[in-house]
Formats: C-alpha cells, structure tokens, sequence
C-alpha cells in the first residue's frame, strides 16, 4: 500500500516527538554529570566552542534549502538521472565550503591563546574540543549530504532513527563515562569522535539501500552549474534570508543590554528557556510537514494547495494557540517556582513576549509554502526587517527600556512576517488575490483574541497564579492545559474549516490503516 503526505508526516513527527522527549530527559541527566563530574568551565568551553563552530557554519546558510527545493519536482517525478545531477552539484559546493572552513577553522586556533586567554583550563581542551567538532561537522560536508533526498522525500524519519537513535545511545555511553572513568573528559571526547564516524556510516548504508541509484559524482559538480544555474542564485537568495534571521536572533540581547543590564538579560534568557523548548515541540511535531507541502507543490493541482494551506494554517494555529495561552498564563508561575519571584518580569512584558512568540509560532505554515515555491527572490525583506528591528528596538528601548525594544520587534516582524511574506507568497506563489489570505486570517486572529479574553476572567477567577509548591504548579498546569484545549479546539473546530478539514484527514488515515 503506499503511503500518501499525510501518513509519511505522521510518521516523520511520531518519530521527532519521541525522539524530542528522550532528549529532554537525557539532556537534563547528561548536564548535571558535566557539572557534578567535569565542572562549569569545561561546560563553558564545551558551549563557546560549539558557538564558535556554529558561526563557521553560517557559510552553508541557504544551500541546504536551495537544494531541496529543486529536488522536489525530480521526486515527484521519480527522474532520478536529475536528482543524480542536482546532489553532485550539492556536493560540489558543499566541498568548496568545506575547504573554506578549514582555511579559517586553522586561522581561528592561532588565535586560541588569546580568546581562552581567561580559561583556568589547559589548551589541549580547547583544541581537541574544536578538533573533534570540527572533524564531526566535516563528515557532513563531505560525505553525509546527500541526505537530503531522504528529508525531501518526506523520509526524514529513517535519519532521525540512525542520527538521534545513535546520539541518544553516545549520550547514554557519555554520562556513564563522565561518571566512573578515571579520564572523563578524555572518554566524552574519544566517544563523540567515534560516533561521528559510526554515524557516517550507518547514514552511508541507508542511502545505499534506499536509494542505490544515487550517485554523487562530485567531480561533474562545476559542469552542472552550468546546467543548473538557479540553485546557485536560489542558494545565495536564500543565503540572505537565513542570515537575516540570524542576525536578528544574535542582536536582540546585545540591544537588551545596551538599554537594561547583564541581570535583565538573564532573566529575559529564562523566559527565551522556555519558549525554546515549546517552540521545538512544535517543530517536532510540524517540521515533517515541509516536504510533503515541496511534493503537493510540485503536482501544481492550486486547489488542492490552497486547501492543504488552510489544513496546515488551522491546525497549527490551533495547536499554538493553546501553547501560548499556556505560556501567558504558567510562564511566571514556572519561574516563581523553579528560580524565585524575583527573577520574574511584570505581566507587561510577558504579554509583549507572548505575542512576539505567537508571530513565531503562526509564520510556519507561510514559510513552508514560500520554501516549496522556491520564493526567495525578495532579499530585501530580511534586510529591512533587521534595519527596522535594530531601528525600533532602539529608539523604543530608549522610551520604555525592554518592553520598548520587545515591542520594536514584534512592529518590525509584523511588517515582514505578518504581512509582506503571505501577500509576496499567495500573489507570486500560489497567484490568487492576496485578499484570499488576508479576509479568513483576520477572523482567525480575532477568534484567537476572544479566546485571550475569556481565558483570562477565567484564571483570574481561579487564581490560577497563587501557586507555591510543585504539586500546585501540577495540578495548575493541568487545569490550564484543559481549558485551554477545550475551548481553542471549540472555537477553531466550530469557526474555520481548515481545522475540520484536518481531523477529518487523520480520522481517514487511522480508519484506512486499521481497516
């Protein structure tokens, strides 16, 4: 029987969610093992070495979603001789930056001396750190890029069966080491070296019996940039919106502290803590949707796409609906209890951070369309967004210190992100009127708004924040919880059909399945 979209995201998010929570519990284990066993600054090491790779690997930014792009129609298609062609290319740049984070990776360690300069810790950590990293990241560029059929291909689950099933077996072996070896640091690097090999290899064996056509024949890769030149101009498009947003992410605590403290900018930390996790649970259960709209895409049926639109905009607004309802109304009360009343921030600030965090939350599904179109063509956006919210942040930050620079960036996202992103993809992308978007997502939005209101003369009924012990915050979070999905699911099953389009497509599946 073969699978349709829907089976394979299924399948593609059961596997990141399981996934996602085994990592939790292991991250909290693995931690306090380095802190109890090795000490903070190993982990500070650990954590600006891994920064310091991180902005190495800014060169990649845009290749990778140039290239699945293009590999959605060959796909659908099943022209494999194209998709040959499309990865040797990928490989063929992957390999140039590569070598260019090599040449600067040899530079950076020159300087080591003087950037660890105030670290108690002997040198060889800080080499053999970035060594190792470094080594790990390579395998990737050299040899393991050619996954991205598999994550184009809806597939995605069979990598984080071999990638994150193998890092939570080393994670396993690391906290283990780290506690009873004689050289714990020693076995943490020894042991991240060899899985980074064994991961190559069983990823290499995988592709190999999924698909033995595929050949990445490197070499040809600069013959087919003649032959592909879009991906090149898509990749550097892409490359500006990638790093636009990166630029946002990094500026935004250097604008805090400019206007507040280095205390304001932990405490705004805390709150960024925990959205993060939310924020990737939603990405666990969502992100495998991206191919599968790449694939609709390719068919070119614009009925069938503007309806699976709607399918996936309801149902994730839906669902994030009543994550951030249970953010506005538990975030304080978690931090309370877990840090202290005075590490919280007033109910002005969480208000402004939550509607920050739900324009993160509802961009997804525009963004997963304007990926599938290859809608990249607008570099000016991310870089007016980045003018507009340093511009904003700093001259409200001025007024009205934090709350000033948080609302600076949610008027520069709305702009960008509510606004231009969906006009640009329904005008260029899907070519119908921008209205079309525009009219049913207004409703939605007031519907999210009656929902705010009504929750709240509730829980300010309830006195659902007079919470001073765990057990309180549990049965609390429960309540929240309920109501919350109760009523959102009420409104958004009652008012938009996109949400009951959607059930209706997974009562379908779990009957065709069961049957």
């Amino acid at each position: 029987m073969v699978e349709t979209r829907t089976e394979k995201s299924v399948r593609n998010a059961k596997v990141a969610l399981i996934f996602y929570l085994v990592q939790i519990l292991l991250g909290f284990f693995s931690r306090k093992a380095f802190f109890d066993y090795l000490g903070s600054e190993i982990l500070g090491l650990n954590t600006t070495v891994a920064n310091l790779l991180g902005f190495l690997n800014l060169a990649e930014l845009g290749i990778g979603t140039s290239v699945g792009y293009f590999l959605y129609k060959p796909l659908f298609e099943k022209d494999h001789e194209k998709i040959n062609e499309i990865v040797s290319l990928q490989g063929w740049l992957y390999r140039k930056i590569a070598y260019f984070m090599l040449g600067v990776s040899a530079i950076l360690m020159v300087f080591f001396p003087l950037i660890f300069a105030k670290s108690p810790l002997s040198l060889w950590y800080s080499y053999s750190t970035f060594g190792v990293l470094l080594f790990s990241s390579m395998l990737g560029y050299f040899f393991n890029y050619r996954q991205i059929v598999l994550n184009a291909d809806q597939k995605g689950y069979k990598i984080q069966i071999v990638v994150q099933g193998f890092v939570v077996v080393k994670t396993i072996i690391q906290i283990l080491g780290i506690t009873y070896s004689a050289f714990p640091y020693v076995f943490w690097i020894v042991v991240e070296l060899l899985s980074a090999v064994i991961t190559s290899f069983l990823l290499h064996r995988l592709l190999k019996k999924e698909y033995s056509w595929l050949k990445g024949n490197v070499a040809c890769g600069k013959s087919y940039l003649k032959k592909y030149p879009e991906v090149l101009k898509k990749t550097k498009q892409a490359f500006f919106h990638k790093m636009g947003g990166v630029i946002l992410s990094q500026s935004s605590p250097l604008v805090i502290y400019a206007f507040t403290s280095l205390s304001i900018v932990a405490l705004y930390g805390n709150y960024l803590l925990i959205v993060s996790k939310v924020g990737a649970l939603m990405g666990a259960i969502f992100n495998s949707t991206g191919a599968a709209v790449g694939n609709l895409v390719a068919s070119n049926d614009r009925k069938r796409i503007i309806d699976v639109f709607w399918e996936l905009s309801d149902s994730r607004m839906c669902i994030s609906t009543i994550c951030i309802l249970c953010l506005f109304y538990l975030t304080n009360p978690l931090i309370t209890l877990w840090l202290g009343a005075n590490y919280c921030l007033g109910k002005d600030f969480l208000l402004l951070f939550i509607i920050l965090t739900s324009i993160s939350m509802l961009r997804t599904t525009v963004d997963s369309y304007i990926y599938a179109y290859g809608l990249f063509q607008d570099v000016w956006a991310p870089v007016l967004e980045a003018v507009l919210n340093l511009g904003l942040s700093i001259c409200l930050g001025y007024f009205w210190s934090l709350n000033g620079i948080v609302l600076g960036i949610i008027l520069s996202q709305m702009i960008i992100i509510l606004i231009w992103k969906p006009y640009f993809l329904f005008v260029k992308g899907i070519e119908v009127e921008a209205s079309k978007y525009f009219v049913p997502t207004i409703f939605r939005y007031a519907g999210i708004f009656f929902l705010f209101v009504v929750t709240y003369f509730i829980f300010d009924y309830l006195q659902i924040e007079t919470i001073s012990n765990l057990k309180q915050l549990i049965i609390s979070s429960l309540y929240v919880f309920l109501i919350c999905t109760v009523l959102t699911f009420g409104v958004f099953y009652l008012l938009f059909h996109g949400t009951r389009d959607f059930v209706s497509r997974l009562v379908t599946m779990f009957k065709r399945n069961n049957s």
